[in-house]
């Protein structure tokens, strides 16, 4: 039996819950939160056989947190060195303190002993431009097939949504960050030549400042609808069956959960040519532009609006179906092994 700690332990977000459910099915208790001790590590009754951190600016909110958790995790590395880092994400783009935040994610890189990436693109990043010199190892990023609701269909879905049956329907689905490029969606849809066609935005914005902006545009152009909130769970399905193609306009990421989603829905995808996307969707499945292009998200979407995009659709669902949870333990078991072993 191997005990791991996840740190931080977010139960809203499926990816950890599927990963500890098959992890379980290999023999490791994965504990949640674990109490981060540092007398208890002392004495050595921690009872922790690997730490695996996996978003670092989760680990703490206050300033008083930040200094517990990092010499907590110095001592782990003293003391056991057996700290794992999954790097979800190279930068700290998406942090309210993108400096003090980068900083600590160039410090439990110093302090792990081994990483865990979703793409062979941030494996060569870490290593070529990070100079990390211990094993990395390539975990693809599974699909979310059978975790949320998909019984409705695409007329159900529309018209629950109060859209056209025979409009070209293109979806972003996510969070709504500075990064994530969705002004820039907003504003490249308003040049596409399909007039007829409809442009869903769903999701939480960041914040107040965010949200506005995006209706501000939004309003601008009739054929923009927004959803901008929580999107329950029992309601993701209306977005994507309802969606002729998800567009994922980032300036940034390394990997994405909102587009492995959509192709668990088997829908067509439209996503820059960035990181590790390309492993993931090619043209087979989607459509990539180059986000340095003026353009060519432009380009993208008519490109999407001339394509019969039923064999895209069959061969998203595919990729997914492809990508297993059960594969991804068996990565994250062999990462951890060695340190057991080893403690």
């Amino acid at each position: 039996m191997i005990t791991v700690g996840f740190l931080p332990w977010w139960p809203a977000n499926p990816y950890q819950i599927l990963l500890k459910q098959e992890l379980n099915k290999l023999g490791v208790r994965v504990i949640g939160n674990p109490p981060l001790s540092l007398l208890r590590l002392l004495i050595g009754r921690d009872g922790l056989d690997v730490v695996h951190v996996h978003w670092p600016h989760g680990t703490y909110k206050t300033t008083l947190q930040f200094l517990h958790v990092l010499i907590v995790l110095i001592a782990y590395r003293i003391l056991k060195n057996n700290l794992v880092w999954t790097v979800h994400e190279l930068d700290a783009y998406e942090s309210r303190h993108p400096r003090r935040d980068a900083w600590f994610r160039s410090v439990v890189m110093k302090l792990s002993r081994r990483l865990i990436v979703h793409g062979e693109h941030t494996r060569q990043v870490l290593i070529e431009h990070h100079d990390y010199r211990r094993p990395i190892d390539v975990a693809r990023h599974p699909s979310y097939i059978g975790w949320y609701k998909d019984e409705v269909t695409r007329e159900q879905a529309r018209a629950k949504l109060g859209l056209p049956d025979d409009a070209r329907v293109y979806l972003y689905f996510g969070y709504i960050k500075p990064y994530k490029g969705v002004e820039d969606l907003i504003q490249a849809f308003g040049q596409i030549s399909d007039d007829g066609a409809i442009l869903l935005i769903a999701g939480k914005p960041l914040d107040d400042a965010i949200k506005q902006e995006v209706e501000s545009m939004a309003a601008a152009d009739s054929r923009v609808r927004t959803f901008l909130g929580y999107i329950a769970d029992d309601d993701i399905q209306d977005f994507f069956r309802s969606a002729d193609v998800v567009v994922f306009p980032f300036k940034n990421t390394q990997t994405s959960g909102s587009l492995m989603l959509a192709m668990s829905y088997g829908c067509p995808i439209i996503a820059p040519r960035i990181a590790t996307l390309p492993e993931y969707v090619d043209s087979s499945c989607g459509i990539l532009f180059d986000p340095d292009l003026p353009g060519d998200l432009i380009r993208a979407m008519d490109d999407a609006s001339r394509t019969p995009l039923e064999e895209m659709a069959r061969n998203a669902r595919q990729r997914a179906e492809s990508l297993s949870w059960s594969d991804m333990a068996n990565v994250h078991l062999n990462a951890y092994k060695p340190i057991q072993e080893h403690a």
